[in-house]
């Protein structure tokens, strides 16, 4: 739940003696450590890994794989209905998990998206026969595919996860923006951003907690004011403060975008 240097070494050291197969957790925790890891010059070689609770984002993957030398297995679920969608070897979408869940992407008005679009995550369940959650909306946003993956295994896919609701900001003409494309276009293509958080307090308001990098200056700075009014607007105020780390929430998890609007 706390990552720095002394529980990655404390990580090391477990990892010697127990020499695991399997590497498994937070999206963002992994990244976070194999970062650490590059930075040491240390590789691990684990038979599997398999990222989950989080969006996995593409440069954060490169990292991994880098480090652990093997592909991720991207997964998605959550605590009420157990595994919604799963990555297989091919790493060609994530199949659904239609033996135990019917799982609909939805528009705001309610009907159904088409391949492509992204929307609301409603999901009933098939095996929960005590207490059968029945079109019960996750509280995340995704994107359905009609593409068929060469595996053979015949499940539908699902590309991506976009986020959770909340993590939505509220551009000045009321349209949502997805937060994981702000960060997509922000963090992993601006030179000299570790990491990086964006809070929505009020409509034309955001705070930009942010971890700076070697490369890291002005320029940098006004390249990320000026993207970040290109998507929600250009009388937003933006706020940047530099930080040592952004915390965890209590779940672990990270949050890249918060909206309290």
């Amino acid at each position: 739940m706390h990552i720095d240097n002394q529980a990655i070494d404390k990580f090391l050291a477990e990892w010697q003696i127990m020499k695991p197969g399997m590497l498994y957790g937070h999206a963002h925790s992994i990244f976070i450590l194999c970062e650490a890891l590059q930075q040491r010059g240390i590789t691990l070689n684990p038979a599997g890994i398999v990222a989950t609770s989080m969006m996995l984002i593409e440069q954060e993957r490169q990292v991994i794989e880098e480090v652990c030398g093997i592909k991720v297995t991207n997964r998605y679920g959550c605590e009420e209905v157990s595994l919604i969608a799963c990555e297989c070897e091919q790493h060609h979408g994530m199949h659904l998990n239609t033996d135990h869940n019917i799982v609909e992407f939805l528009r705001d008005d309610g009907t159904p998206c088409a391949p492509g679009e992204d929307g609301r995550i409603v999901v009933t369940e098939l095996v929960n026969f005590g207490m059968p959650m029945i079109r019960y909306e996750v509280g995340d946003r995704g994107v359905p595919s009609d593409r068929i993956c060469p595996c053979g295994r015949g499940l539908p896919l699902m590309e991506h996860v976009t986020g959770r609701v909340a993590d939505f900001l509220v551009a000045t003409d009321g349209h949502k923006v997805a937060g994981i494309s702000i960060i997509e276009n922000t963090l992993t293509k601006l030179p000299g951003i570790k990491q990086m958080q964006v809070v929505q307090e009020e409509a034309l308001r955001l705070q930009v907690n942010l971890v700076p990098g070697p490369q890291y200056g002005p320029e940098t700075e006004a390249r990320l004011v000026a993207s970040l009014q290109e998507y929600l607007g250009t009388e937003v105020g933006v706020q940047v403060t530099q930080v040592a780390r952004i915390p965890q929430e209590e779940s672990g998890k990270y949050r890249f975008t918060i909206c309290r609007i």
